[in-house]
């Protein structure tokens, strides 16, 4: 596999390993490690913080170029991966980040791979997926499409569009009326949005990837995701830091995409994406698929079996 692998774990080991054993298997030729170190007040964090490591290093058995970031103290949830990912692309133009937790289908290698090649030089393209919240419905004619959610289970990017990340984006309320209008948010994904975002604002939470999301809307940026969800969240618990119980986000069963078959439009469909809103993030429960979806979704497990 040619893209570049981030690889962003802290203090599971049993986690880690999971989710490295997918890593292994698609064999990256260039793979980046990065660990938040232990916090001073938690009793034996620091021997579990190198048990992880070592775990991880001793699954290294094929020829790869690796780069490490181990830092002795910790950071937190906010600036450990934001600046593990700035170190990522300080040293290359695209790849794939995942954290201790997710586990995703191998076939999201490949998609993911296929697509960064694809998209490179597009750069209204920002992020690649590999979650899915239409709960089975098919939406557009390919094994992807456009939306404005930067669903970050397993994700993909270029440097070009990491540049537009920042931390601290305090200043969101200045222009939010005009951009949530023109990104055609409904009132209460506006408001969702506005707390989420004032919540991460100068980024002392514990939350990185919000501003990830507001980086691509103010870029106005497209988001790409599969038409069937390819990975499963395997840290949810009370150890976990946001992920305590199941959602419909939790409990979307993981898939393969066997076959990719480029769409031939990449408009966003604003329905789409408050679907998305409705159920990933106020956790609906799915309503059922009409005649129309099942067929359409018949269509497209035809197509690519």
């Amino acid at each position: 596999m040619n893209s570049p692998i981030l690889f962003n774990f802290f203090n599971r080991p049993d986690l880690s390993v999971q989710v490295f054993k997918q890593i292994r298997a698609s064999r990256p030729s260039i793979l980046f490690l990065a660990a938040d170190g232990p916090r001073a007040f938690v009793p034996g964090e620091s021997a579990l913080c190198l048990k992880t490591r070592t775990a991880v290093e001793s699954l290294i058995d094929w020829p790869c170029e690796v780069h490490r970031f181990y830092r002795e103290s910790n950071l937190g949830c906010c600036l450990a991966p934001s600046s593990a990912i700035d170190w990522f692309f300080s040293i290359v133009e695209e790849g794939i980040i995942l954290e201790d937790d997710i586990l995703v289908d191998s076939s999201f290698f490949s998609f993911a791979q296929v697509l960064l090649e694809r998209y490179r030089n597009n750069p209204e393209i920002m992020h690649i997926s590999a979650n899915n919240y239409q709960g089975g419905r098919i939406r557009g004619n390919g094994s992807y499409y456009a939306s404005q959610f930067a669903h970050s289970w397993g994700w993909a990017t270029w440097r070009r569009a990491w540049a537009h990340y920042k931390v601290d984006i305090s200043d969101f309320e200045t222009d939010w009326d005009t951009l949530s209008a023109e990104l055609g948010f409904s009132n209460d994904r506006k408001a969702w949005w506005f707390g989420s975002l004032k919540t991460c604002g100068n980024g002392l939470s514990s939350i990185w990837d919000f501003q990830w999301h507001y980086a691509i809307m103010k870029q106005r940026g497209v988001c790409l995701l599969p038409q069937v969800h390819l990975v499963k969240n395997i840290g949810i618990g009370s150890d976990a830091t946001h992920t305590h119980s199941h959602t419909n986000t939790t409990l979307t069963p993981c898939r393969s995409l066997n076959k990719i078959k480029h769409p031939t439009d990449l408009r966003i469909h604003p329905e789409w994406d408050e679907f998305d809103f409705r159920h990933s993030v106020v956790n609906l429960p799915y309503p059922r698929l009409s005649l129309v979806e099942k067929v359409a979704c018949l269509k497209y497990k035809l197509l690519n079996s």
